[in-house]
């Protein structure tokens, strides 16, 4: 039960960063402090930077297995998304939308265990 509880906190909080760099970048390209083509690029650099770190984190205050801490932690996040597009958005499955949601797992999964190899032991 703690170990839900932490994950749940950590994508909790990744989620919250990632709304608030994501607006703040909104803001920014909504007063054209930046282009629409480095929009595109920054939005998907928040979004992996703070699963990394985030997931980072995680690993460092995980005990054992961090891959699978990692696991869990992604696709808590990836279904907070998959639920946000199905509502807002209505969009249908595609492709593209299951290899971006494995690349998020994928670096989750990869920030955790590099986060439990540099953790005090």
């Amino acid at each position: 039960m703690k170990n839900i509880k932490t994950t749940l906190k950590y994508s909790f909080v990744s989620l919250i960063l990632i709304f608030l760099l994501l607006f703040l970048t909104s803001t920014l390209y909504y007063f054209d402090l930046i282009g629409s083509s480095v929009v595109n690029y920054v939005r998907l650099f928040i979004i992996f930077f703070v699963l990394f770190f985030t997931s980072y984190i995680l690993g460092k205050n995980t005990e054992k297995n961090g891959y699978l801490a990692g696991l869990k932690f992604g696709l808590v996040d990836i279904t907070f998304f998959l639920l946000i597009s199905l509502i807002a958005f209505r969009g249908d499955f595609q492709l593209r939308m299951i290899l971006y949601d494995v690349i998020l797992l994928a670096i989750s999964i990869l920030g955790s265990m590099i986060g439990i190899n540099k953790s005090k032991r």
